[in-house]
């Protein structure tokens, strides 16, 4: 109850200027590090935005690598390596929408729906180009198949062989 009292008490005696200097470098400290992790001994204090926002910058660099392997490989159908670098096209796009959001409705990409809704539809692009091109592909594949076994199967009736029965082994005569 005393303390409380001296506190608001203007006739107490301000703290020694050791105890000032280490509070003010304290709250100096603290300024600066607003966006890195602090570490406690019980465990870290991790700011969810920045820690969001370093991971989707780190995220970058191993993308454009699958991007590099996947285009060099040339076995992924068009439409779907368009996809895949247009999901570029959503992380260009939702950059600047979340400092807009941030700057001009003070909150996050997610709290603004118009902006949010924009965004994600440059996703939901993204991710229509990715399975129609891969449901051609596979189409495409299927149609190979059924067009290679029915050549099998008439080369095998003109040579007078039995024919398949559908599941890829030879019918057996008898």
């Amino acid at each position: 109850a005393r303390q409380s009292g001296a506190l608001h008490n203007p006739a107490a005696k301000p703290a020694p200027l050791h105890v000032q200097q280490l509070q003010q470098q304290q709250q100096q400290q603290q300024q600066r590090c607003t966006h890195v992790a602090r570490v406690t001994p019980w465990g870290t204090q991790v700011d969810g935005q920045s820690l969001a926002s370093q991971l989707f910058a780190a995220s970058l660099f191993p993308y454009l690598a699958f991007l590099f392997y996947l285009t060099k490989s040339g076995k992924a159908p068009r439409l779907t390596l368009g996809g895949f670098y247009f999901l570029l096209v959503f992380v260009g796009a939702t950059i600047p929408a979340g400092i807009y959001a941030k700057t001009h409705y003070g909150t996050s990409l997610a709290n603004v729906d118009w902006l949010h809704g924009s965004a994600e539809s440059l996703l939901t692009v993204t991710n229509l180009m990715i399975v129609l091109g891969l449901r051609q592909a596979i189409r495409e594949a299927e149609a190979k198949n059924a067009a290679a076994a029915a050549a099998a199967a008439a080369e095998g009736e003109q040579l007078g062989t039995p024919s398949s029965n559908g599941t890829g082994a030879k019918a057996e005569a008898g």
